[in-house]
């Protein structure tokens, strides 16, 4: 694995160990991103995990026999990413990097849990914890779109992709930016959940702006596959 081809970020300075668990940690749709890995072989393969959090898929997927490099914009995230993969006993190649440094090498796995939720302006701090690691912006896509502009340019041939988010945050724009990139898009998981605390904390906001049905305490989360096979074999088959 190229070390070069990610630029990592320069630290502002040590982590403090004691505030390592300030991260986004494994939630249901971590563990359907971890499920939709079951879909592949991963052994050999070289993957790259962006938003990794607290590292929990990176390490899922270096179990399965896979390189992984795991990438992460918080100082915080990274840290943790690396005890889990001590702990867990495996190798993976942690980055502290933005997605926009993501660049020169591309991966035959690309795996994703982005933020997602919808912000409407006020909200941004409508829930304790890190914010960073869920609001994206008024229409959930502030990341979401960033990493489907990226993913064509790092996916190898035959290579595939994971990105899990809720419904509430445009599914059918993310299958269609992939598609449009000739990739071969489908969704291979869904599940309904129960709101979480941040979606409580703004649920009368994303009511207001017509993002949320006012009768409803569930959200449907998705992964969405895309896969680079021969040209034009794009598809936007429904499989979960």
């Amino acid at each position: 694995m190229k070390k070069s081809a990610l630029a990592p970020r320069r630290s502002a300075g040590p982590v403090d160990e004691n505030r390592i668990g300030r991260v986004y940690e494994p939630q249901d749709d971590t563990a359907l991103l971890i499920d939709a890995l079951r879909d592949i072989d991963l052994r050999g393969a070289r993957a790259l995990d962006l938003c990794s959090g607290s590292g929990a898929v990176a390490v899922s997927a270096a179990l399965g026999g896979a390189a992984v490099t795991a990438v992460d914009s918080c100082p915080r995230a990274t840290a943790a990413t690396r005890r889990a993969a001590v702990a867990a006993g495996v190798a993976v190649d942690v980055v502290c990097a933005d997605l926009a440094d993501v660049t020169g090498e591309t991966f035959d796995l690309i795996t994703c849990n982005p933020p997602y939720v919808p912000t409407p302006p006020g909200t941004e701090l409508s829930a304790p914890g890190p914010h960073h690691a869920w609001n994206a912006g008024p229409d959930g896509r502030a990341v979401l779109d960033v990493v489907c502009a990226l993913i064509p340019g790092l996916l190898a041939d035959r290579g595939t992709a994971f990105v899990v988010q809720s419904e509430l945050a445009g599914v059918h724009q993310t299958i269609m930016a992939l598609r449009a990139a000739g990739l071969r898009t489908n969704l291979v998981r869904k599940r309904s959940i129960a709101f979480g605390p941040v979606l409580r904390s703004r649920r009368n906001e994303l009511v207001d702006v017509g993002l949320l049905d006012p009768t409803t305490d569930l959200e449907s989360i998705v992964v969405t596959r895309a896969d680079r096979t021969t040209a034009g074999d794009g598809s936007d088959r429904h499989e979960c």
